[in-house]
Formats: structure tokens, C-alpha cells, sequence
């Protein structure tokens, strides 16, 4: 996200309305990643970035046009002074405070996002490297300069094209780029299906909703462009303005990270901003909508949007790997506060020196050069540090005691055949090698149990096989990566995942699985209504006359077991290997509530933890592979711990807790 033209003057002068709008985009950003119940879909704000900067980027590329050319060398040079220092002010501050907290694995994964983010390719470092809404995502420092990236690319792009369509004097000169706006969102539609990654971070996927706010700019040039003849009636154009903040406020507020995203689910936020965009534009009676936008306090925070967008990530992860847990709501505050006054102080003493006022003509050659040169120097340094952070491994001797070893776990899940991955469809599951367990003592040949779930199901994968003779038949294990065990649930990460579920039922039907366990990452999504589809799923797999088993949600903590380990490697025996893991009591006591009479509920931190902690190691041994992923240990423990809690238990003694 690129909001650093804040200020910006169009051809009918100053829109306060526009910086308005920058901060409704940026406040719900910083809302949605500071954990905000309520803000599920923040993420669609850098959307919003994308149509405003798409907008007044083109808007002057088009009033220099009609003034004498486009002048390639002033507008990078107009784009190094607004962009480069409140960047390379970020980079620094938090490269120094990631030396002190970030243990050898982290430095070296943050130090390639930063040589990744000054060379503007930070969207395909992430690209290769997660997914937004992984796990892992939530302790990546830099993370959100994904969107810095694919501004710049598109702003190298685009003055050239201009400049050269309108020196071939192509007319109408919005034709071009309308066509390739259609072409990058027919393009998203279809990653969406079969490149969801590529589709969020790539700027062939993304740039279509630049060009939403270049042809809003395109549109006929001149000071008071008068709106559509159907939006000049005062109760349409109040009912338009309004639209256009229900467009950018509903996703906000209702979209969750399961919404299929970008593509056609970027559609109201980025038409939102348009509209809104649009209506401002005009002289005479405004819109509520205008009126709202340009209010003092939102044009303030809109001022300052670009650096609150850069400092606001780097402080939310640095504080929680600090803390090593999440915020609570006065920390929350004090992080939102804290961001604020932060952008407040880089507005006024990093991006407004570097703003100067345009130069007379003949005085720009002089002064261009060491504008370039500078950019130049300050890009290659924080690269050069970047490389070295990763060519050293993360400069390991500044914790010299600090050793990472592998963990069992994960290499029994039979990747790719019975846990599938989001490139795959449910036909590359295999039904005999899924097979886990052999036949038991009394057990009927054609006795099965199903495992159905996502990654957090596969990882009970190791213990169900270590006590394979307590269940009530072979374990049959479907998984898929990222795919909640709910019908009707839907991933912009694994656009399969729906047909993945509903082929469990033909499978449920074609096998005779009496038993159905299902077991997921629950809270994964921030998804209101997983209890809801749970229900749903639950009556429809007992219709087919199964039992089902539904595992809660199992801790998750804020670290690596290994980074906790060394942070408590002074700590007495009696408090080592234990930690506060992420809060979901609440969540499971949903799932337990929605669920039908005759299944069974088990909650693995009831059965796992003592008070407000719960292990994670067991002497040297480490009960997890990662944040939430058992090891082959931990899986061990916790199917033994929720079989004695009455987990396919007969039914005249299932458990329905703990």
C-alpha cells in the first residue's frame, strides 16, 4: 500500500475527502491486525489504497500531460522523496530492534524480507515464502510492505506506458488500460481457483484495482467534471455516497480470512473507494458521504497514513514476540496509540523535509542527480545488510547458546496423499494408502475411523497409529492443508477445500465409517459462523448413521517451542516447558454448544493444560513442531490424554467434556 501522496493536489485542487478516505483504509488495516473482533475483513483497506493511489498518481500524470509532457526523471524523483524516507526510517528502527529480540532463525527470515522490501520485491519474497493469513505470517515483521511492492512495480509501469501511448496519440487514450484491467481481473478470477498465493501477492492479479482509480482519473480532464446525469439528483447522489462507504465498511466488517480474496471479492471495496472518490470530485452541494470523509480528525490520520501504515506491523509482531503472548485490550490501545504518534512524528520530521516544492524548470537537472544517487546508496545498504543477515544465518553469535533442532512430526502425515495440499483436488487422495491401521484384536474388517480435518487433524496422525489398538476401527486419515471439516466452508488459500468436504460424505457412504473424528484449526479464520457449519456437518455425517467426534481446538502458542525453551532457560524446573497459550476457551465452548445431542465434544486444553499454562516440552523432549502442530510426542500425549477423556468412547459412556 502506497498512501504516501497524502496532500496531493488533483487538477480541481486539494481533496481533503481523499485523505479522509486514506483513513478509513488504513484505520481498518490497523484494526484487523491488531486483532479486533470486530474488523474481520480489515485487510480489504489496502484495497482501498490500491483505487486512491492508482487515482491521484495518474490524475497528475495526466495534468502533465496536458501541460507540456510527462517527465519521467521528476516523477521518480517525485516518488524516491515521498516514498524512500519514511521507508528506509522504518527499515532501520525496526532492523535494530529485530537484532535485539529476533533469535538466529527469525533474523535470517527477516533480514531476507528486508533486502526483499528496499529493493521493492517484498510481494514476491512472500509470495515464495507464506501466505498472508499462515500462522507464521503473524511474527514477519515486514510482512505488510508486500503492497509497498506492488505499488512500485505498477509505478514503474505505468508513466512509461502513458508517455508512450500518448506520444503514439492513441485515442480514447483509457482504452488500453481498460482492457488490461479486464485482462488482470479475469486473470485473478482464475487464480483465485488455482494460484489463491500468486493471486493475493502478484501485481498481474492486482493490478486491475490500480487501474480502477487510473481510469477514474482518465475520465474527461478538467476542473469540475460533472457527475452522470442519474447521480445529479441530491437524494441519488446522497444514496450514492453512501453505497460507496457500504462498499468499503460492509467487507470490513463482515468478509473473514476464508472469503475468496482478491478477485471478485475485492470488487465493493475498490467500487466503493471509486464512487467516493468520484463524487468528491465535483463542485457544488456535497455528498454526507464527501462531508463525512473530509472531517478534520479523519483528514489528520489520513495525513499521516503512510507512515502509520509502515510502523504499525513492526510494532504489533515485535511486541508480541517481546511479550511471547498477545495483547490484552489496554495494550491493544496503547499499540493503536502508539502507532499513531509514531506516523504523527514520521510525517512531520521524515516525509515533510524530503517534500520540497517543485523547482523551477531549469533548476531540475542539477538537482536530480543526488536524489537518485542518495536512493540508490540507501537501497543498496539496507540490502547489503539484508544479505548479510541471511548469508550469516541470522548472526547467531549474538545468542551463541541457542541451537535448533529438528522435530518429528510431521513426516507421517503422508503428504500430498492423505494431507493434501492447496494445488490439489480430493482425487489425488488415495483410499488403501490412507489406510493408517491395520486390523485389531475383535475388530470387524470393514470397522473404519475417519480422521477428517485440516493440518490440526493430521497432527493427532502419529498418536491415533501409537494407539491404534483403542479405536474402534482402521484409522482412515483425510486431510487437506488449510481446509476446515465443515460443509460449505470455504478458503481463498485451498479453492478446493469445498469439494474436498462434500466428497466426505460420498466417502463416509461408500466406506460405512461409523466413526467420523473431526478435528481443525477452528479459530483459524476469525469465521463467525465455523459453530454454525459445524452443526450443520455434524447432523448431516450422523444422518448417514455415523458417530461423530469433534476435538476442539488444541493450544497454540506464540512461538516455536524452541524460542520459548531459550527464553526460559534460566527458569526453575517446575515453570520450564509451560506456557500461556493463545486464549480459545470461548471458541471451544461455541463448538461445544453448537454441536447436536449424540456427538461427542473433547477439548484438548482441558485435557492438555493445568491452570492458564500448558505444556509444551517435556524435558528436552518438545511436545510441538511449531507454534500448534504437535510433534510425534505431543501427538502421542494428547490422543492418549483425549481417549481417556472419551474420545470414541462407546456411546452409552461418551464424554461430552471436559
Amino acid at each position: 500500500m502506497q498512501p504516501a501522496v497524502s496532500g496531493q493536489t488533483t487538477a480541481a485542487g486539494y481533496r481533503p475527502d481523499i485523505d479522509g478516505l486514506r483513513a478509513v483504509a488504513v484505520l481498518a488495516v490497523i484494526l484487523y491486525h491488531v486483532g479486533v473482533s470486530w474488523m474481520p475483513g480489515g485487510f480489504v483497506g489496502v484495497d482501498v489504497f490500491f483505487v486512491i493511489s492508482g487515482y491521484v498518481i495518474a490524475r497528475g500524470l495526466m495534468r502533465e500531460a496536458a501541460g507540456g509532457g510527462i517527465r519521467l526523471a521528476d516523477f521518480y524523483a517525485r516518488r524516491i522523496r515521498r516514498i524512500l524516507p519514511a521507508l528506509v526510517a522504518t527499515l532501520a528502527l525496526t532492523s535494530l530492534a529485530a537484532y535485539w529480540l529476533l533469535l538466529p532463525p527469525q533474523l535470517e527470515d527477516y533480514a531476507g524480507s528486508a533486502a526483499a522490501s528496499a529493493l521493492s520485491v517484498a510481494n514476491l519474497y512472500f509470495w515464495r515464502a507464506s501466505g498472508y493469513f499462515d500462522a507464521a505470517a503473524l511474527y514477519r515483521p515486514l510482512l505488510h510492505t508486500w503492497s509497498l511492492s506492488v505499488e512500485e512495480q505498477f509505478y514503474f509501469v505505468l508513466p512509461v506506458s502513458l508517455l508512450l501511448l500518448v506520444r503514439l496519440r492513441v485515442r480514447p487514450l483509457w482504452l488500453p488500460f481498460a482492457v488490461i484491467a479486464l485482462l488482470s481481473f479475469g486473470l485473478s478470477l482464475y487464480a483465485g481457483r488455482h494460484a489463491p498465493t500468486a493471486n493475493f501477492y502478484l501485481l498481474p492479479t492486482r493490478a486491475w484495482e490500480l487501474l480502477v482509480g487510473t481510469l477514474l482519473a482518465m475520465a474527461p480532464f478538467g476542473t469540475a467534471r460533472p457527475l452522470p446525469s442519474f447521480l445529479r439528483h441530491p437524494v441519488l447522489r446522497q444514496l450514492a455516497g453512501l453505497a460507496g462507504l457500504a462498499g468499503i465498511l460492509a467487507p470490513s466488517l463482515l468478509y473473514t480470512e476464508s472469503t475468496p480474496f482478491p478477485g471478485a471479492g475485492a470488487l465493493p471495496p475498490c467500487l466503493g473507494a471509486a464512487l467516493l472518490i468520484r463524487l468528491g470530485e465535483t463542485q457544488g452541494p456535497r455528498a454526507a458521504a464527501t462531508r463525512l470523509l473530509a472531517l478534520p480528525p479523519l483528514v489528520a490520520v489520513g495525513l499521516i497514513s503512510y507512515s502509520a501504515y509502515l510502523v504499525h506491523w513492526p510494532l504489533i509482531v515485535l511486541g508480541r514476540i517481546a511479550l511471547m503472548r498477545d495483547f490484552t485490550t489496554l495494550e491493544t490501545v496503547a499499540v493503536i496509540a502508539a502507532t499513531l504518534v509514531l506516523a504523527a512524528l514520521s510525517y512531520r520530521f521524515v516525509e515533510q523535509p524530503f517534500r520540497r516544492p517543485h523547482e523551477p524548470v531549469r533548476s531540475r537537472p542539477r538537482r536530480l542527480g543526488p536524489v537518485f544517487a542518495s536512493s540508490l546508496l540507501a537501497t543498496l545498504a539496507m540490502a547489503g545488510l539484508g544479505w548479510a543477515g541471511v548469508t550469516s544465518g541470522g548472526l547467531p553469535g549474538r545468542f551463541p547458546d541457542f541451537r535448533l533442532r529438528s522435530i518429528p512430526g510431521t513426516e507421517t502425515w503422508n503428504h500430498r496423499t492423505c494431507f493434501l495440499f492447496a494445488d490439489q483436488t480430493w482425487q489425488a487422495w488415495d483410499p488403501e494408502g490412507c489406510t493408517r491401521t491395520a486390523d485389531g484384536d475383535g475388530m470387524a474388517r470393514t470397522d473404519r475411523v475417519l480422521l477428517w480435518g485440516d493440518s490440526f487433524a493430521a497432527h493427532y496422525v502419529p498418536g491415533l497409529i501409537r494407539h491404534a489398538d483403542r479405536l474402534p476401527g482402521r484409522l482412515v486419515q483425510y486431510t487437506a492443508a488449510g481446509c476446515q471439516p465443515t460443509l460449505g466452508a470455504a478458503s481463498h488459500v485451498v479453492p478446493h477445500c469445498r469439494a474436498f468436504n462434500d466428497n466426505a460424505l460420498a466417502l463416509i457412504r461408500r466406506l460405512g465409517i461409523r466413526h467420523v473424528v473431526l478435528a481443525a484449526r477452528w479459530g483459524a479464520q476469525r469465521d463467525r459462523s465455523v459453530p454454525e457449519r459445524l452443526r450443520e456437518t455434524a447432523a448431516q455425517v450422523a444422518a448417514l448413521g455415523a458417530r461423530v467426534h469433534v476435538v476442539g481446538q488444541s493450544p497454540e502458542f506464540p512461538l516455536d517451542p524452541a524460542f520459548m525453551a531459550y527464553h526460559q532457560r534460566r527458569d526453575p524446573p517446575h515453570a520450564a516447558g509451560r506456557w500461556r497459550p493463545v486464549e480459545t476457551g470461548s471458541l471451544n465452548e461455541a463448538l461445544r454448544a453448537a454441536l447436536p445431542a449424540g456427538a461427542t465434544f473433547v477439548d484438548p486444553r482441558a485435557a492438555l493444560c493445568a491452570g492458564d499454562t500448558c505444556p509444551y516440552a517435556q524435558g528436552d523432549t518438545f511436545l510441538y513442531a511449531d507454534t500448534g502442530h504437535f510433534s510425534s510426542a505431543g501427538a502421542m500425549l494428547a490422543v492418549e490424554r483425549l481417549l481417556a477423556a472419551g474420545l470414541l468412547a462407546p456411546a452409552r459412556s461418551a464424554a461430552a467434556a471436559p
